[in-house]
């Protein structure tokens, strides 16, 4: 179970929907929010499925698990004669300026080049989808962008390049 989910979500049951899955099924889940969103509205909902429990003895039973997702609002309808009065609406508030923060939200690591004595250390830094990466990937975007300023080479392979414009500014005006 997510732990961010658990502190913006109360374990009550939220009133009952529909919802359409990938796959064409309909299956009921809990309506969480409603969310305005640029594009249009989107629901958050959240659906029980089944998970696996690790016990001590080292049996593995099954456990409900939570998951919190959002959809299209197109895919969700209302059941009747349900009551949606408590569903919250949020509007998020303008976009950020940074518009890498919005498209690189996970982590980054840096990948230690052995290099010759006498020569600088050579880091590459990647993001967390990178199959090139050799580390867990625990920095913030933040600790990526000072890593650039740092000497670190960003990898090609991931998208990292993108960040590249720390160091590369481009032209006044454009």
């Amino acid at each position: 179970m997510n732990a961010a989910a658990d502190l913006d979500h109360p374990q009550t049951p939220a009133p009952a929907v529909w919802v359409e899955l990938p796959d064409g099924q309909s299956v009921t889940a809990e309506f969480l929010a409603r969310i305005r969103q640029p594009s249009g509205w989107w629901c958050e909902l959240r659906l029980t499925v089944w998970g696996e429990l690790h016990l001590p003895s080292g049996d593995l039973v099954p456990e409900p698990c939570e998951v919190v997702f959002r959809v299209p609002a197109g895919m969700v309808t209302p059941i009747d004669g349900t009551d949606y009065s408590t569903v919250p609406t949020r509007r998020p508030g303008p976009p950020s300026r940074d518009r890498l923060a919005g498209e690189f939200t996970g982590r980054w690591s840096l990948q230690r080049i052995p290099t010759p004595a006498g020569q600088p250390l050579r880091r590459i830094l990647h993001y967390e989808t990178c199959w090139l990466g050799d580390s867990e990937p625990t920095m913030t975007l933040d600790d990526a962008r000072r890593a650039l300023v740092e000497g670190a080479e960003p990898c090609p392979a991931c998208g990292a390049e993108r960040l590249n414009e720390l160091r590369h500014p481009p032209p006044v005006g454009q």
